[in-house]
């Protein structure tokens, strides 16, 4: 197995209609990491990979951290809008922080290596919303998992990348194992209970959320449009199954993103302790 398999570079290959042109959501979602980054991080510490290096007023202020979202006494709450008087925003704010240069690099890496292969099968904008539901899934994780740590980094929306890659992948007809995505995901997976201080649920959670984001994407190599008249009148085998709706796709991976968000809420104020 190559590194190149590893990392995802055979997920392109040979599969049928592709997006052409450049990962514009890809880099996009990068660049925007990076720029935090600058604005968040003393850089002549983060250059020197010197610990403190990110702003204390950025982890206090944007990290994803349960008692700060759950400034309310009770889920039911939640039906109220009681919670748009609390911080509920950190649920997204936190995975475009980093506590190192270290941390943004990996994370970066690994974004642009899957995300820009995957963006080919699936757009732009649906790879947005992948990246999107995966991070709203990966606080949801962390709020589970540890609701009264504060989080940072985009690892969970990461590993919802990987998933909805390995997904896609596998239901326009390749083999991801084969590939060498799905021993990524274990070995990536296998890191996050080995090494201290890593969120084990906001990893597991964005994973989830992208895997299930694969699924309502569905088989991206099937028709766009019904077969034209001179194909059905021609004698050549033509198939005739189609891709799932835009409008399907969206409305699936809105409610993915919507009941990530509700449980994300629900864990933070429910929850004092972790559930795992």
């Amino acid at each position: 197995m190559t590194s190149q398999q590893i990392l995802g570079f055979s997920l392109v290959r040979g599969l049928g209609i592709r997006h052409g042109g450049q990962p514009v959501a890809t880099i996009a979602l990068c660049t925007a990491s990076v720029a935090v980054f600058l604005v968040t991080h003393r850089l002549t510490r983060a250059l020197a990979f010197t610990q403190g290096s990110l702003r204390f007023s950025a982890l206090e202020g944007y990290s994803t951290f349960g008692p700060y979202i759950a400034d309310f006494h009770e889920a039911r709450e939640l039906l109220t809008g009681a919670f748009l008087q609390t911080d509920w925003w950190r649920i997204f704010t936190g995975a475009f922080l980093h506590i190192d240069l270290r941390h943004l690099l990996f994370n970066m890496a690994v974004l642009f290596l899957l995300g820009r292969r995957l963006e080919r099968f699936v757009g732009p904008y649906v790879l947005a919303g992948i990246y999107a539901v995966s991070l709203v899934g990966g606080s949801a994780g962390a709020m589970l998992h540890r609701p009264e740590s504060a989080v940072v980094g985009a690892s969970g929306a990461v590993y919802g990348v990987m998933g909805a890659a390995f997904v896609v992948e596998y239901l326009r007809g390749g083999n991801p194992w084969r590939d060498g995505l799905g021993s990524l995901i274990i070995i990536n997976v296998a890191i996050s209970f080995l090494i201290p201080n890593i969120s084990i649920g906001g990893h597991l959670g964005g994973l989830a959320a992208g895997v299930l984001a694969g699924f309502a994407i569905g088989d991206t190599s099937r028709r766009r449009h019904p077969p034209t008249l001179a194909e059905r009148l021609s004698n050549e085998p033509i198939d005739t199954r189609m891709r799932r709706s835009p409008v399907v796709v969206w409305a699936l991976l809105a409610l993915i993103g919507a009941a990530a968000f509700v449980t994300a809420l629900a864990a933070a104020t429910t929850w004092s302790d972790p559930l795992f």
